[in-house]
């Protein structure tokens, strides 16, 4: 079991009473106010992701094109990954590929095993084209795959001396983002190993309140006030029993449970271990003001197994109109009916039901956000002040709030402040929308006409009271609401809103965005730590610069995150560049101290993806319309269209431009690529993902990119989570030479 997550630190795993499960995780009190505890799990060396070279042909599992895809997975899962127990979490097909995603959970006596997962991605024609795979497959090939691991490890830090370097460095580097814990001093792992498969059922099982109470003791440095766990007891902790129309086990909910903001949703599973062994545990989710905690509680002693936060921070922003980043590159504009007809066809302020029933708002409420200031910085939201519309003379609706960003504190223009956070989270939700993040995808919207579940539009707070020059994003599955704070930042005088910069705002959606395709709609645990959890915040600095992209920029062109509202100097140790010299940032570069955090790693792999993205600009051109078109052309008897059938002008105009291919591939990227990624795992996943999307017209182009980095076709990570070794590769694949 790991009981933390410090980089290039392995843990001893002991066993406490669960009164006493203390935390030994990083947290701190950053600048904004937020405790942070570091995410963690059990590493599951034997997970697997197969991509590119292994695609099935069609007469293994169908003899008929319109065989159901989702069938043909369930039927390779059995057959090919010997899964038996399971159930589909979810599944759906991508209308511009045709490719269909299943994504299974494993199940061992009729309880879900939380981090077994199984993803199977099939082609239009009925082919496997990638599979990723963490099911349990018994101690032994757990236990076998751990100790390669091992070995490998101890063989390539003997070789690079890691140990020392990072003894000797880690109190030399430091990493300039919010909410960042520095390294803890490296520990041996020796802990041995138990001789079981699954927890002797016999054993005493702890009540759910018990479990919380263990939890509320390791999550005990978040708390205001750590008295309130003394108030955690049966008689006071009512549980009801609910059913959920879309699972098929009933789930329990623990009341006035005095820290949460909501019951406290409850249910047994399994866990798979470090040691082998499957793991009794209750699983639970806390929602807080600012945390939402996702934990897993060994149901004999106590002890916490696993611990993800659904809130992710971010790295510093602001915004005018979609493109500019924040005022220092353009003023306010007053827009007309900039909604995306495709995206929301009943514009921003009407939630329609799919029974017909509308509801329409005159202030900054809609299907996709609501939006509204926050100074307390409590959870209340309902209510909260909100711009209201004024109601011209031809009828529309104005939202005319002007913002004196250099002349007044943020607080006098709270109005302007809340309409562009209404706004940038409508275009985010409309631009994603056209690259495949919809309602069957797991997207954030109040009612959903065309599937996924619904009720989950994101509750944005702007100028949220709880703290200063952050911002933040929770992402629960599908069905709940995403969960937006943007704070002003006191590093300049007057003061600055980062409900005002973009680039913010877009990486904070991001998180949503990247959890939500990662392992499905329903799982938000993919990406907590490690190069995972990095590449969480990497897509968000990425999709953030490609949106403020224009017809001035170049290859040459350099860009910082968090530049205006930090006051001009940023929050990343290196500016995004294709300059070596401006950028050294290699996949090696992660192996030094410096790179133990997750905001570290999302640098460099968000430069990754800034290289590819120029290669492809640079083949391809560039168009300044990020948004597909949406004539009534294209659009028209949308559900007879077939993914086989020719190119519309919508895709047409994709795949015709660089800049908005590359977005199509990391969004379809993330949908392919297995739960708990690599960097070599979601490189292979966008390269699979230009195979479907362009019969693998980039491929070279896309390999030569990565591999510019270090991540070529040699390149591996030997190690863990938290600790190993990257050997890199400059080398594309033979066939690029």
């Amino acid at each position: 079991m790991k009981c933390s997550i410090v980089s290039a630190v392995l843990l001893v795993a002991t066993a406490l009473p669960f009164s006493s499960a203390l935390p030994t995780s990083n947290h701190d009190l950053s600048k904004n106010g937020r405790v942070h505890l570091d995410n963690f799990g059990p590493a599951l060396y034997h997970k697997t992701y197969e991509s590119g070279s292994f695609t099935l042909a069609p007469s293994t599992f169908t003899n008929a094109l319109n065989a159901n895809p989702v069938d043909i997975a369930l039927e390779f899962a059995k057959a090919e990954l010997g899964a038996s127990a399971y159930v589909v979490k979810n599944s759906y097909t991508s209308d511009h590929n045709g490719v269909t995603h299943v994504y299974l959970r494993q199940t061992h006596n009729d309880l879900e095993v939380v981090n077994g997962d199984i993803n199977i991605n099939v082609d239009r024609f009925g082919r496997i084209i990638s599979y990723g795979d963490s099911f349990y497959k018994g101690k032994t090939h757990t236990v076998k795959a751990a100790k390669a691991a091992e070995s490998k490890l101890q063989e390539m830090t003997y070789q690079n001396s890691i140990l020392g370097r990072l003894q000797r460095g880690a109190n030399t580097v430091s990493q300039k983002v919010f909410g960042v814990q520095q390294p803890k001093p490296l520990v041996t792992a020796a802990a041995p190993l138990d001789d079981f498969h699954v927890v002797d059922s016999d054993l005493t099982v702890l009540s759910p309140v018990q479990a919380l109470q263990a939890l509320a003791y390791y999550i005990q440095p978040v708390l205001k006030d750590s008295s309130v766990i003394s108030l955690l007891t049966a008689g006071d902790l009512p549980i009801s029993t609910t059913s959920s129309l879309h699972g098929d086990e009933p789930e329990l909910h623990i009341h006035n449970v005095p820290f949460a903001l909501a019951p406290v949703p409850a249910r047994q599973a399994y866990v798979q271990l470090d040691d082998g062994s499957l793991q009794l545990v209750w699983d639970l989710q806390v929602e807080m003001e600012d945390n939402w905690f996702h934990g897993q509680v060994n149901a004999h002693d106590g002890s916490v197994v696993a611990l993800m936060d659904w809130v992710s921070d971010a790295t510093h922003y602001r915004v005018f109109p979609f493109g500019i980043n924040d005022p220092s590159e353009g003023g306010q504009e007053l827009l007309t009916d900039p909604h995306d007809p495709v995206s929301s066809p009943d514009g921003w302020h009407v939630q329609t039901s799919v029974k017909g029933r509308s509801l329409t708002f005159n202030e900054t409420v809609g299907n996709n956000v609501y939006a509204h200031e926050n100074f307390e910085g409590g959870s209340s939201w309902k209510n909260n002040q909100r711009p209201k519309g004024v109601v011209l003379d031809d009828g529309s609706l104005s939202f005319d709030y002007k913002a004196r960003v250099d002349v007044d504190e943020p607080k006098t223009y709270i109005h302007a402040a809340v309409t562009n956070l209404f706004y940038l989270n409508n275009m985010i939700h409309d631009l994603f929308f056209r690259y495949g993040f919809n309602e069957v995808a797991g997207n954030f919207q109040e009612e959903n006409a065309e599937g996924g579940i619904g009720g989950d539009a994101v509750i944005a707070n702007a100028q949220d009271g709880s703290g200063y020059n952050n911002a933040n994003f929770a992402t629960p599955p599908d069905g709940q609401h995403g969960k937006m704070r943007m704070y002003v930042w006191n590093v300049v005088t007057p003061m600055r809103d980062g409900d005002l910069e973009a680039g913010i705002v877009i990486h904070e959606y991001a998180h949503g965005i990247s959890t939500r395709l990662t392992g499905g709609p329903a799982n938000s645990g993919c990406l907590g730590w490690g190069e995972a959890g990095g590449m969480g915040e990497g897509w968000g600095d990425f999709f953030a610069t490609m949106v403020r992209l224009n017809s001035t920029h170049n290859r040459d062109s350099i860009f910082g995150m968090g530049d205006w509202a930090n006051g001009g100097d940023g929050i990343r140790r290196y500016k995004y560049s294709t300059s070596m010299d401006v950028n050294p940032s290699t996949y090696k570069i992660m192996d030094k101290p410096g790179y133990w955090g997750v905001h570290a790693k999302g640098e460099v792999w968000a430069e990754m993806l800034y290289e590819v993205a120029w290669d492809l600009i640079d083949k391809h051109g560039f168009t300044p319309k990020l948004f597909p078109p949406s004539s009534a052309s294209v659009n028209k008897d949308k559900k007879k269209k077939k993914p086989t059938d020719p190119v519309d002008e919508a895709k047409l105009h994709i795949l015709s431009h660089g800049n908005t291919l590359v977005f199509q591939l990391v969004v379809d990227g993330l949908k392919l690529q297995p739960c708990r990624p690599s960097f070599m795992d979601s490189r292979d996943a966008i390269i699979e993902a230009d195979k479907q999307l362009t019969g693998g017209d980039n491929f070279c182009v896309i390999w030569k990119a990565f591999a510019r980095r270090g991540l070529g076709v040699d390149a591996r990570y030997d190690g863990n989570d938290w600790m190993g070794v990257r050997t890199e590769s400059f080398d594309a694949p033979s066939q690029c030479a």
